[in-house]
């Protein structure tokens, strides 16, 4: 019996043995056969992903073809406006469609338009934009420009103040930017903020100015840009120093502000103004840093009405403020 179990377990071992020894003779026949089913699933694979991809190129093209190559998608219309939908005050629409990059001549789904919003944004006189197709000619620019409220000029630096095409113009917010083509019209009557001196990086193009007596001058100009109805204008706002604005108005009358309070001084300004020219004279200087008696005088040399005038002015002066009466009494 022991017998028995004994070859039967040799017998086993043998089997195995020989089960072994054929698969290690026959691995490389099966390994092959495997790397070529493999082989042949990649290959249909590939023949597939090559087909859509083939099918997918031709549908772009005919998509293409149909939309960008159609005439009866061509552009005809690209209008050009502020964000309101008015027309823009500065920059031409001929400027807008140069900037912007588009091909004229193409169609509607030719121009990028994530691109040709970038186009417009990156430059410092535009300070946003919104570009849009409309079926089936038009694409729509819109645009809010950087409006030019005043001139830089400082010798230091080169800045030569109101020029055409070497100049650089700042907005309300202090912004300053160089003068375009086409902007001389708008621009040509803008006051002149003058500096004597300045660092080259006070100024830096498409940024806000880093010059704290040009932001004092110019916040000045957006407090004169609110007066309406004058005759006269503001030519030259000149920083003289730390605490007086020199301003020259175009018919030659010179006045001294202070850095601050420049809505007061304003009103005590014009009124100063009309005060002269009721009493038949013309101011010719004034100092309105102080906050009473402000000195001046009239371009006849005169600092005073003539006496037979003394009892109308005062008549004309019943409705005004006390700073005002004592501004235009002085010296009477």
């Amino acid at each position: 019996m022991f017998r028995k179990k004994t070859t039967q377990v040799r017998r086993n071992r043998r089997t195995r043995n020989d089960k072994v020894l054929h698969l290690k003779v026959s691995s490389p026949r099966i390994v092959f056969f495997q790397s070529l089913k493999v082989i042949r699933g990649l290959l249909k694979t590939a023949l597939i992903l090559g087909i859509i991809g083939y099918i997918g190129v031709m549908a772009y093209r005919m998509v293409h073809k149909h939309f960008n190559d159609n005439k009866e998608f061509a552009i005809e219309y690209i209008p050009v406006t502020d964000f309101d939908g008015g027309r823009t005050v500065v920059l031409s629409q001929a400027r807008v469609w140069e900037i912007s990059g588009i091909d004229l001549k193409g169609s509607i789904f030719s121009p990028d338009l994530d691109e040709v919003r970038n186009n417009l944004e990156k430059r410092p006189e535009i300070i946003a934009a919104k570009v849009a197709r409309k079926l089936p000619h038009t694409i729509t620019i819109k645009i809010k420009e950087r409006v030019p409220v005043a001139w830089l000029s400082c010798r230091q630096l080169g800045l030569a103040g109101r020029s055409p095409y070497k100049g650089i113009l700042v907005d309300q917010y202090g912004v300053s930017f160089k003068s375009e083509k086409g902007f001389w019209a708008i621009s040509k009557d803008l006051p002149v903020i003058e500096v004597k001196s300045a660092l080259r990086e006070a100024f830096p193009i498409g940024k806000k100015m880093n010059h704290a007596d040009t932001l004092r001058a110019l916040s000045f100009i957006n407090e004169y840009r609110k007066i309406k109805h004058e005759t006269w204008k503001v030519d030259r706002v000149i920083v003289e120093n730390f605490y007086t604005l020199d301003v020259i108005c175009d018919d030659g009358v010179e006045a001294k502000f202070s850095m601050h309070m420049h809505e007061d001084q304003l009103d005590r300004f014009i009124k100063a103004r009309h005060h002269a020219a009721k009493v038949g004279e013309e101011l010719a200087w004034i100092d309105l840093r102080p906050r009473v008696n402000n000195p001046f005088q009239y371009k006849s040399g005169n600092t005073r009405p003539a006496r037979k005038q003394v009892s109308q002015i005062q008549e004309q002066q019943q409705g005004l403020d006390s700073t005002t009466r004592s501004i235009l009494n002085r010296d009477n």
